[in-house]
């Protein structure tokens, strides 16, 4: 399992639209892909399961990812919160 860690920089924290575009490019990859906030997890590819999670601006995540191509997919997504 690879993973990395980020801070949300996005001023409204990851609210419905850009947590929408972390789902949508999170389900163009094979691999396993969880977003992490403290002891809670919530798979990447959901959407309903991303808004239970306290991502407020500020917060420390953590993006989590197992498969063949797990190092492109946390890549790609941390480019994609690092832009919001």
């Amino acid at each position: 399992m690879k993973s990395r860690t980020l801070r949300i920089t996005a001023p409204h924290g990851l609210h419905v639209r850009p947590a929408a575009q972390l789902v949508a490019l999170a389900r163009t990859f094979e691999a396993e892909i969880a977003v992490c906030v403290g002891d809670q997890s919530a798979n990447a590819k959901s959407l309903f399961c991303l808004q239970k999670l306290p991502l407020a601006s500020g917060t420390e995540i953590a993006l989590q990812a197992n498969g063949s191509d797990a190092e492109q997919a946390l890549e790609q997504l941390s480019a994609l919160l690092e832009s919001l």
